[in-house]
Protein backbone atom coordinates (compact mmCIF):
# COMPACT_ATOMS: atom_id res chain seq x y z
CA UNK A 1 0.00 0.00 0.00
CA UNK A 2 2.82 2.16 1.27
CA UNK A 3 4.59 2.09 -2.75
CA UNK A 4 1.46 1.96 -4.43
CA UNK A 5 0.64 5.23 -2.82
CA UNK A 6 4.01 6.71 -3.36
CA UNK A 7 3.86 6.07 -6.59
CA UNK A 8 0.18 7.41 -7.33
CA UNK A 9 1.64 10.71 -5.34
CA UNK A 10 4.71 10.85 -7.93
CA UNK A 11 2.86 10.36 -10.78
CA UNK A 12 0.40 13.13 -9.66
CA UNK A 13 3.58 15.50 -9.03
CA UNK A 14 4.45 15.02 -12.79
CA UNK A 15 1.26 15.19 -14.06
CA UNK A 16 0.56 18.55 -12.25
CA UNK A 17 3.82 20.03 -13.08
CA UNK A 18 3.68 19.09 -16.68
CA UNK A 19 0.38 20.41 -16.45
CA UNK A 20 1.39 23.36 -15.21
CA UNK A 21 4.34 23.82 -17.79
CA UNK A 22 2.28 23.33 -20.67
CA UNK A 23 -0.56 25.37 -19.57
CA UNK A 24 2.01 27.85 -18.56
CA UNK A 25 3.49 28.08 -22.25
CA UNK A 26 -0.05 28.02 -23.37
CA UNK A 27 -0.60 31.55 -21.49
CA UNK A 28 2.58 33.13 -22.94
CA UNK A 29 1.84 35.42 -26.02
CA UNK A 30 2.51 34.01 -29.60
CA UNK A 31 0.76 36.11 -31.99
CA UNK A 32 0.32 40.04 -32.37
CA UNK A 33 -3.35 39.37 -30.80
CA UNK A 34 -2.38 37.77 -27.95
CA UNK A 35 0.77 40.12 -27.28
CA UNK A 36 -1.22 43.10 -27.48
CA UNK A 37 -3.96 41.91 -24.88
CA UNK A 38 -1.51 40.50 -23.01
CA UNK A 39 -1.91 41.59 -19.19
CA UNK A 40 0.61 39.13 -17.24
CA UNK A 41 3.00 40.37 -14.65
CA UNK A 42 6.03 39.79 -17.15
CA UNK A 43 4.69 41.73 -19.81
CA UNK A 44 7.27 44.37 -19.52
CA UNK A 45 10.13 42.13 -19.59
CA UNK A 46 8.41 40.13 -22.80
CA UNK A 47 7.82 43.39 -24.53
CA UNK A 48 11.50 44.50 -23.67
CA UNK A 49 12.88 41.17 -24.34
CA UNK A 50 10.78 41.16 -27.89
CA UNK A 51 12.33 44.63 -28.84
CA UNK A 52 15.50 44.38 -28.86
CA UNK A 53 15.07 41.44 -31.20
CA UNK A 54 12.79 43.26 -33.11
CA UNK A 55 15.41 47.08 -32.78
CA UNK A 56 12.75 49.02 -34.77
CA UNK A 57 9.31 49.94 -34.94
CA UNK A 58 7.56 51.65 -38.53
CA UNK A 59 5.49 54.91 -37.41
CA UNK A 60 2.99 56.37 -39.30
CA UNK A 61 1.40 60.07 -38.28
CA UNK A 62 0.08 63.16 -39.95
CA UNK A 63 1.48 65.10 -36.13
CA UNK A 64 3.59 68.10 -37.36
CA UNK A 65 7.49 66.76 -36.65
CA UNK A 66 9.25 69.50 -34.80
CA UNK A 67 6.22 70.40 -33.08
CA UNK A 68 5.49 66.98 -31.16
CA UNK A 69 6.44 64.14 -32.86
CA UNK A 70 10.05 64.09 -32.88
CA UNK A 71 10.19 65.29 -28.77
CA UNK A 72 7.93 62.30 -28.37
CA UNK A 73 10.49 59.42 -30.49
CA UNK A 74 13.74 61.59 -28.95
CA UNK A 75 12.53 60.46 -25.07
CA UNK A 76 11.00 57.41 -26.16
CA UNK A 77 14.54 56.02 -28.28
CA UNK A 78 16.54 57.73 -24.58
CA UNK A 79 14.20 55.19 -22.25
CA UNK A 80 14.67 52.46 -25.10
CA UNK A 81 18.22 52.94 -27.03
CA UNK A 82 17.64 49.61 -28.58
CA UNK A 83 14.55 50.25 -30.77
CA UNK A 84 14.89 52.86 -34.06
CA UNK A 85 12.17 54.51 -35.05
CA UNK A 86 11.27 54.63 -38.54
CA UNK A 87 9.00 57.86 -38.73
CA UNK A 88 6.52 58.23 -41.91
CA UNK A 89 4.73 61.44 -41.86
CA UNK A 90 1.99 62.67 -44.14
CA UNK A 91 -1.25 64.29 -44.35
CA UNK A 92 -4.41 62.64 -42.98
CA UNK A 93 -5.33 61.79 -46.58
CA UNK A 94 -2.25 60.55 -47.56
CA UNK A 95 -2.31 58.36 -44.47
CA UNK A 96 -5.36 56.40 -45.47
CA UNK A 97 -4.50 56.43 -49.15
CA UNK A 98 -0.88 54.61 -48.25
CA UNK A 99 -1.87 52.40 -45.95
CA UNK A 100 -5.06 51.19 -48.01
CA UNK A 101 -2.84 50.79 -51.14
CA UNK A 102 -0.20 48.64 -48.71
CA UNK A 103 -3.13 46.16 -47.92
CA UNK A 104 -4.76 45.95 -50.69
CA UNK A 105 -1.19 44.63 -52.10
CA UNK A 106 -0.96 42.63 -48.48
CA UNK A 107 2.20 44.89 -47.63
CA UNK A 108 1.88 45.42 -43.92
CA UNK A 109 4.96 48.17 -43.15
CA UNK A 110 3.25 49.91 -40.19
CA UNK A 111 3.56 49.27 -36.57
CA UNK A 112 1.97 51.99 -34.97
CA UNK A 113 -0.30 54.87 -36.38
CA UNK A 114 -0.91 58.15 -34.78
CA UNK A 115 -3.55 60.12 -36.21
CA UNK A 116 -7.11 61.67 -35.97
CA UNK A 117 -10.60 60.90 -36.43
CA UNK A 118 -11.19 61.31 -39.53
CA UNK A 119 -8.01 59.43 -40.53
CA UNK A 120 -8.56 56.93 -38.14
CA UNK A 121 -12.09 56.06 -38.63
CA UNK A 122 -11.62 54.83 -42.60
CA UNK A 123 -9.18 52.60 -41.40
CA UNK A 124 -10.79 51.44 -38.23
CA UNK A 125 -13.78 50.44 -40.87
CA UNK A 126 -10.92 48.48 -43.44
CA UNK A 127 -10.40 46.41 -40.00
CA UNK A 128 -6.06 47.23 -39.91
CA UNK A 129 -6.02 47.52 -36.28
CA UNK A 130 -5.36 45.42 -33.38
CA UNK A 131 -7.57 46.32 -29.85
CA UNK A 132 -4.44 46.24 -27.07
CA UNK A 133 -4.09 46.89 -22.98
CA UNK A 134 -1.68 49.09 -21.71
CA UNK A 135 -1.23 49.34 -18.05
CA UNK A 136 -1.23 53.19 -18.70
CA UNK A 137 -4.75 53.13 -19.94
CA UNK A 138 -6.37 53.77 -16.56
CA UNK A 139 -3.79 56.94 -16.21
CA UNK A 140 -6.14 58.42 -18.95
CA UNK A 141 -9.88 60.12 -18.75
CA UNK A 142 -12.07 57.60 -19.89
CA UNK A 143 -13.46 59.56 -22.79
CA UNK A 144 -9.68 59.03 -24.15
CA UNK A 145 -10.45 54.90 -24.65
CA UNK A 146 -12.11 54.37 -27.58
CA UNK A 147 -12.62 50.23 -26.29
CA UNK A 148 -13.01 47.24 -28.83
CA UNK A 149 -16.46 45.49 -28.49
CA UNK A 150 -14.34 41.78 -27.60
CA UNK A 151 -11.89 43.17 -25.46
CA UNK A 152 -9.33 45.81 -25.15
CA UNK A 153 -9.00 49.57 -26.64
CA UNK A 154 -8.64 50.29 -30.44
CA UNK A 155 -7.60 53.68 -30.10
CA UNK A 156 -6.11 55.67 -27.44
CA UNK A 157 -6.19 59.71 -27.16
CA UNK A 158 -3.55 61.14 -25.83
CA UNK A 159 -3.52 64.71 -27.42
CA UNK A 160 -6.35 67.12 -27.70
CA UNK A 161 -5.76 70.71 -30.49
CA UNK A 162 -9.47 73.14 -30.84
CA UNK A 163 -10.33 74.74 -33.84
CA UNK A 164 -10.91 78.01 -33.18
CA UNK A 165 -10.22 81.55 -33.78
CA UNK A 166 -6.76 82.63 -34.12
CA UNK A 167 -5.55 86.37 -34.74
CA UNK A 168 -2.47 88.82 -34.78
CA UNK A 169 -2.39 90.74 -32.03
CA UNK A 170 -0.94 93.31 -33.91
CA UNK A 171 -4.15 93.94 -36.23
CA UNK A 172 -6.74 93.61 -33.99
CA UNK A 173 -7.87 94.11 -30.67
CA UNK A 174 -9.43 91.42 -28.57
CA UNK A 175 -12.70 93.05 -27.96
CA UNK A 176 -12.83 93.76 -31.55
CA UNK A 177 -13.45 89.94 -32.33
CA UNK A 178 -16.17 87.70 -33.11
CA UNK A 179 -17.18 85.67 -30.19
CA UNK A 180 -19.23 83.50 -31.38
CA UNK A 181 -20.12 81.84 -35.07
CA UNK A 182 -22.84 84.42 -35.67
CA UNK A 183 -20.43 86.94 -35.01
CA UNK A 184 -18.68 85.90 -38.53
CA UNK A 185 -21.67 87.18 -40.21
CA UNK A 186 -21.23 91.14 -39.03
CA UNK A 187 -20.32 92.81 -42.56
CA UNK A 188 -17.09 93.92 -41.45
CA UNK A 189 -15.39 90.83 -41.68
CA UNK A 190 -16.97 90.05 -45.20
CA UNK A 191 -13.39 89.12 -47.18
CA UNK A 192 -11.42 89.77 -44.40
CA UNK A 193 -11.06 86.20 -43.06
CA UNK A 194 -9.06 83.14 -44.37
CA UNK A 195 -9.24 79.42 -44.10
CA UNK A 196 -7.71 76.31 -45.38
CA UNK A 197 -9.07 74.23 -47.59
CA UNK A 198 -7.55 70.88 -46.19
CA UNK A 199 -9.69 68.69 -43.46
CA UNK A 200 -9.16 71.33 -41.25
CA UNK A 201 -11.28 73.77 -42.74
CA UNK A 202 -13.82 70.89 -43.21
CA UNK A 203 -13.92 70.59 -39.73
CA UNK A 204 -14.25 74.07 -39.02
CA UNK A 205 -17.50 74.40 -40.83
CA UNK A 206 -18.88 70.60 -39.90
CA UNK A 207 -18.81 72.05 -36.18
CA UNK A 208 -20.71 74.94 -37.46
CA UNK A 209 -22.76 72.99 -38.92
CA UNK A 210 -23.66 70.89 -35.93
CA UNK A 211 -24.67 74.09 -33.93
CA UNK A 212 -26.28 75.67 -36.41
CA UNK A 213 -27.64 73.93 -39.68
CA UNK A 214 -26.65 74.42 -43.10
CA UNK A 215 -28.56 77.43 -44.06
CA UNK A 216 -26.39 79.50 -41.12
CA UNK A 217 -23.21 78.16 -43.04
CA UNK A 218 -24.35 79.04 -46.65
CA UNK A 219 -24.64 82.99 -44.91
CA UNK A 220 -21.06 82.09 -43.89
CA UNK A 221 -19.87 81.32 -46.93
CA UNK A 222 -21.32 84.53 -48.48
CA UNK A 223 -18.46 86.54 -46.04
CA UNK A 224 -16.41 85.70 -48.79
CA UNK A 225 -13.55 83.93 -46.80
CA UNK A 226 -10.37 83.15 -49.05
CA UNK A 227 -9.86 79.61 -49.01
CA UNK A 228 -5.77 78.71 -48.47
CA UNK A 229 -5.04 74.79 -50.04
CA UNK A 230 -2.80 75.04 -46.84
CA UNK A 231 -2.08 73.49 -43.42
CA UNK A 232 -3.83 75.39 -40.29
CA UNK A 233 -0.11 75.64 -39.20
CA UNK A 234 0.49 77.54 -42.64
CA UNK A 235 -2.39 79.66 -42.21
CA UNK A 236 -1.69 80.43 -38.88
CA UNK A 237 1.62 81.93 -40.11
CA UNK A 238 0.42 84.18 -42.17
CA UNK A 239 -1.90 85.41 -39.39
CA UNK A 240 1.02 86.37 -37.90
CA UNK A 241 3.57 88.12 -40.50
CA UNK A 242 0.25 90.39 -41.15
CA UNK A 243 -1.52 88.69 -44.45
CA UNK A 244 -4.88 88.52 -42.51
CA UNK A 245 -5.90 89.92 -39.20
CA UNK A 246 -7.48 86.83 -38.14
CA UNK A 247 -8.89 83.36 -38.84
CA UNK A 248 -11.52 81.34 -37.15
CA UNK A 249 -10.63 78.28 -38.34
CA UNK A 250 -6.91 77.91 -36.42
CA UNK A 251 -5.49 75.56 -34.13
CA UNK A 252 -4.92 76.14 -30.33
CA UNK A 253 -1.54 73.70 -30.42
CA UNK A 254 -0.38 76.07 -32.62
CA UNK A 255 -0.97 79.32 -32.10
CA UNK A 256 -0.43 78.93 -27.96
CA UNK A 257 3.55 77.18 -29.29
CA UNK A 258 3.88 80.38 -31.45
CA UNK A 259 2.93 82.76 -28.71
CA UNK A 260 5.29 80.93 -26.49
CA UNK A 261 8.25 81.61 -28.83
CA UNK A 262 6.99 85.35 -28.77
CA UNK A 263 5.11 85.81 -32.49
CA UNK A 264 2.23 88.01 -32.52
CA UNK A 265 -0.69 85.67 -31.82
CA UNK A 266 -3.56 84.49 -29.70
CA UNK A 267 -6.66 82.42 -29.80
CA UNK A 268 -10.17 82.16 -28.34
CA UNK A 269 -12.48 79.34 -28.97
CA UNK A 270 -16.32 79.95 -30.95
CA UNK A 271 -18.25 77.56 -29.35
CA UNK A 272 -19.06 74.43 -29.77
CA UNK A 273 -15.28 74.00 -31.04
CA UNK A 274 -14.05 70.67 -33.26
CA UNK A 275 -11.72 69.43 -30.97
CA UNK A 276 -9.30 66.82 -33.38
CA UNK A 277 -8.74 64.23 -31.15
CA UNK A 278 -4.57 62.45 -31.06
CA UNK A 279 -5.19 58.87 -30.88
CA UNK A 280 -2.94 56.21 -31.19
CA UNK A 281 -3.65 52.62 -32.84
CA UNK A 282 -1.30 49.38 -33.18
CA UNK A 283 -1.04 47.45 -36.79
CA UNK A 284 -2.92 43.77 -36.99
CA UNK A 285 -0.06 42.96 -38.77
CA UNK A 286 2.97 44.55 -37.04
CA UNK A 287 6.21 43.30 -37.38
CA UNK A 288 7.26 45.00 -34.40
CA UNK A 289 4.56 44.45 -32.36
CA UNK A 290 7.05 44.47 -29.09
CA UNK A 291 8.68 47.61 -29.67
CA UNK A 292 4.98 48.86 -31.10
CA UNK A 293 3.01 48.20 -27.84
CA UNK A 294 6.39 49.83 -25.47
CA UNK A 295 5.46 53.39 -27.97
CA UNK A 296 1.86 53.44 -27.04
CA UNK A 297 2.66 52.81 -23.83
CA UNK A 298 4.96 55.69 -23.91
CA UNK A 299 2.80 58.08 -25.35
CA UNK A 300 0.32 56.85 -22.55
CA UNK A 301 2.26 57.99 -20.00
CA UNK A 302 2.46 61.59 -18.40
CA UNK A 303 5.84 62.61 -19.38
CA UNK A 304 4.69 61.52 -22.86
CA UNK A 305 1.46 63.87 -22.03
CA UNK A 306 3.70 66.99 -20.63
CA UNK A 307 5.74 66.51 -23.83
CA UNK A 308 2.72 67.61 -25.67
CA UNK A 309 1.40 69.77 -22.88
CA UNK A 310 5.06 72.28 -23.94
CA UNK A 311 4.09 72.01 -27.61
CA UNK A 312 0.81 73.08 -27.01
CA UNK A 313 -1.53 70.53 -27.18
CA UNK A 314 -3.81 69.80 -24.45
CA UNK A 315 -3.38 66.28 -23.20
CA UNK A 316 -5.69 63.46 -21.91
CA UNK A 317 -3.52 62.27 -19.17
CA UNK A 318 -5.45 62.62 -15.35
CA UNK A 319 -2.41 64.49 -13.53
CA UNK A 320 -1.17 66.82 -16.52
CA UNK A 321 -4.16 69.60 -16.83
CA UNK A 322 -5.09 71.23 -20.25
CA UNK A 323 -3.67 74.37 -22.00
CA UNK A 324 -7.19 76.42 -22.51
CA UNK A 325 -10.18 76.52 -19.83
CA UNK A 326 -12.63 74.16 -20.73
CA UNK A 327 -14.76 75.24 -23.22
CA UNK A 328 -17.96 73.05 -25.66
CA UNK A 329 -16.71 70.87 -27.59
CA UNK A 330 -17.37 68.70 -30.85
CA UNK A 331 -15.65 65.59 -31.85
CA UNK A 332 -16.86 65.66 -35.28
CA UNK A 333 -19.39 62.76 -37.75
CA UNK A 334 -19.02 59.14 -36.71
CA UNK A 335 -19.69 57.64 -39.70
CA UNK A 336 -17.79 57.88 -43.05
CA UNK A 337 -21.07 58.90 -44.67
CA UNK A 338 -21.65 61.94 -42.87
CA UNK A 339 -17.50 62.51 -43.48
CA UNK A 340 -18.63 62.38 -46.97
CA UNK A 341 -21.05 65.21 -46.37
CA UNK A 342 -19.29 67.44 -45.04
CA UNK A 343 -16.29 67.39 -47.76
CA UNK A 344 -19.16 67.83 -50.46
CA UNK A 345 -20.88 70.93 -48.43
CA UNK A 346 -17.42 72.45 -47.59
CA UNK A 347 -16.26 71.83 -51.55
CA UNK A 348 -20.07 73.73 -52.99
CA UNK A 349 -20.12 76.45 -50.54
CA UNK A 350 -16.63 77.40 -50.06
CA UNK A 351 -14.34 76.04 -52.70
CA UNK A 352 -16.57 75.85 -56.05
CA UNK A 353 -17.72 79.49 -56.28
Amino acid sequence: MRRTGYILVCALVIVLVFTGTVMGAEKKPTTVAELALYQGADRQQILEEGAKKEGKLVFYTSGILKQAVRPVVDAFERKYPFIKVEIWRATGKQLVARVSEEYKGRKYLFDVLESTQVVVLPLREMGVFQPFYSPNLTDIEEEAAIKAPAGGVIHAAFRASGIGLGYNTKLVNKEELPKTYKDLLDPKWKGKMAIPGSDTGVNWMGAMHHAHGEEFVKQVAKQNCDVHMVSGRALLDMVINGEYALSPSLFDSHVFKSKKQGAPCDWIPLEPVHVNVGQISLSKNAAHPHAALLFIDFELTKEGAEIHKAAGYSPFHKEVPPLAKAYKKYYGAESLEDVKRMHELFDKLFLKK
